[in-house]
């Protein structure tokens, strides 16, 4: 599978950097622990859990073989394994439940992703790890997926998805089928909350990235199983996913609540059974290279690298022992197709057209961003608006707030009305987390400030931790109305600017990016040929985007002038 090899030489060029993380010191109180901020750096007051899942991808790199890679039966891996694994067995509460962010969190997330990966880490060491050792081990995974057993999270529908597969590899290594029971179950809960769409929500909106998560949890639960009869349920949330994969098999960070750009080969390619947009996305990922600097987002910073790094090496696996269904027919991604009809996806507050040929995407949550792919991939305009300039920074209209509502405005045509807020990020307060810090001192204070996180969540749109989008605010002196117009061989965009107070024209800016490369500032002035007042309190501007060269030419005039 060609299109892996550059992911999994990057996991196994790391595993050196990942062994100095590791606590090595066995008179250590926090020997084993992966988590450099807590044991060595004393930065963080908690030990995420969820980094002790690279005993996972290293006891794949000691059994396995794999490309470039002269890990396999290496002790010094092994012995890295029993630490880690040793690290996770004690540091459960008593109830088997784990933490992440926070002390005293008792996360879903750090249960459900750790125990898939402890459960599979077994698995795969067999009778390599001392007997002792692996009984011990067996005993705290019993007892984590027991409390996984008891807790849901349809909040973030991922993380349901995880705790699937973590029960059903838990009940094949224990071999207990209670666990299998209870992971059909909360299989059958994430069916349920499954939209007319076809993405699962989290929290409360769509995301790209998790939808493909999700079908990649999913998936490789049923292989486990052989049982692929509710397939049908995952098919239709992959087939939405590939609606938005862009045609250099990248996806717009922009589209989804949680901003996560993960394209799942672990899916791809076990989907490739049953979907024909999924058979065409593996010809192409076994074919092709794929570009490090745009797929490795999820392996290059220490903490994804300690969750993630078991992916290539997974879909290299399932990609060996896979075969492909020869009667499949492919179909091309939406945005590679230039057969394909415009749809507008109200829930999910997002649009996909083609233009002469050429394919566009219109995300009304991300307010208005307009993202035009030309014939080349790669290669693409994004447009995402104006920024205002203010006293202590910018306002812009980009924030991803799912309340935004696409106005179709008859064939081919649709808009939105979006505020230009100040731009901020979040950031919790010293005393918000000493307050959390003391809530969660009891399990009934973290399941109480857990909700009232998702509450908070949930109505700012976003997932607050691991995310740098813009909050969305109600406090705004401005507005822009976005409408296109989709011609026969060109675009319209037609943006109403409406300043309660007036602005100086020099504190106006395009945001616009090239072929996914840094946003940049453009001045007004700097692309119109049109003299107007210094000051502004109302301005509408018409851009004629034509496909050719790949969309590169833009014409743009100034309509209409109030001061």
């Amino acid at each position: 599978m060609k299109g892996v090899l550059p992911q999994i030489l990057l996991v196994v060029t790391s595993v050196e950097r990942v062994l100095k993380q590791i606590d090595r010191d066995p008179l250590s109180p926090t020997f084993g622990c992966v988590h450099l901020a807590y044991w060595r750096d004393k930065t963080s007051d908690v030990a995420d859990m969820r980094r002790q899942e690279i005993m996972f991808p290293l006891a794949l790199l000691y059994s396995r073989d794999y490309p470039g890679s002269e890990w396999k039966g290496n002790e010094g891996i092994r012995q890295a394994i029993e630490a880690l694994l040793s690290f996770w067995c004690r540091n459960q509460y008593s109830d088997g439940s784990l933490d992440e962010w926070y002390k005293g969190e008792r996360a879903f997330a750090a249960a459900a992703f750790s125990t898939h990966a402890v459960a599979r880490t077994i698995e795969t060491m067999g009778d390599s790890l001392n007997k002792e050792f692996v009984d011990r081990a067996k005993e705290k995974l019993e007892k984590t997926a027991y409390w996984l057993v008891h807790h849901n999270d349809l909040f973030k529908t991922n993380h349901q998805a995880v705790g699937v597969a973590a029960l059903a590899w838990a009940g094949a290594v224990l071999k207990d089928n209670l666990f299998k029971q209870n992971a059909y179950k909360k299989l059958q809960s994430i069916i349920e909350v499954q939209t007319e769409e076809g993405w699962f929500p989290e929290i409360g909106h769509m995301d790209v990235g998790y939808t493909f998560l999700t079908v990649e949890f999913i998936s490789m639960a049923m292989g486990l199983w052989d049982d692929w009869s509710k397939i049908n349920t995952f098919q239709n949330a992959f087939e939405f996913a590939c609606e938005w994969v862009h045609p250099d098999l990248t996806i717009g960070e922009e589209y989804g609540v949680c901003h996560n750009t993960y394209l799942s080969l672990i899916a791809v390619i076990l989907m490739s059974r049953y979907s024909k947009r999924a058979a065409y996305l593996r010809r192409r990922v076994s074919e092709e290279t794929l570009d490090l600097t745009r797929f490795s987002s999820y392996l290059t910073d220490d903490l994804r690298l300690l969750r993630w790094a078991y992916q290539p090496l997974l879909a290299y696996d399932y990609d060996r022992k896979t075969d492909y269904n020869s009667s499949m027919d492919e179909e091309p991604i939406p945005l590679q197709n230039p057969e394909c009809k415009t749809v507008v996806y109200d829930k999910a507050a997002i649009v996909r057209f083609v233009c002469r040929g050429y394919t566009g995407v219109f995300s009304a949550a991300a307010g208005g961003l307009l993202r035009l792919f030309g014939s080349d991939c790669g290669k693409y305009i994004s447009d995402y608006g104006y920024a205002v300039r203010v006293n202590n920074g910018y306002a812009a209209n980009l924030v991803y707030n799912s309340n935004i509502r696409i106005f179709k405005e008859g064939d081919g045509a649709f808009g939105i009305s979006c505020p230009i807020s100040p731009v901020k990020k979040f950031m919790p307060r010293f005393l918000e987390r000493v307050a959390l810090r003391l809530a969660c001192t009891t399990s009934i204070g973290s399941r109480v400030s857990r909700k009232l996180i998702d509450v908070a969540r949930r109505k700012r749109g976003t997932s607050l931790n691991q995310a740098s989008a813009n909050l969305g605010s109600s406090k705004s002196l401005w507005n822009i109305q976005r409408d296109i117009l989709v011609r026969k061989d060109h675009l319209i965009v037609k943006d109403q600017i409406v300043f309660k107070r007036r602005i100086k024209t020099a504190d106006l800016f395009f945001l616009e990016s090239v072929d996914g490369e840094w946003m940049k500032l453009h001045p007004l002035s700097s692309k119109l040929s049109t003299s107007f007042s210094k000051q502004l309190d109302h301005l509408e501007i018409i851009k004629i985007y034509r496909p050719k060269n790949n969309w590169r030419h833009v014409e743009i005039s100034v309509n209409r002038v109030k001061v």
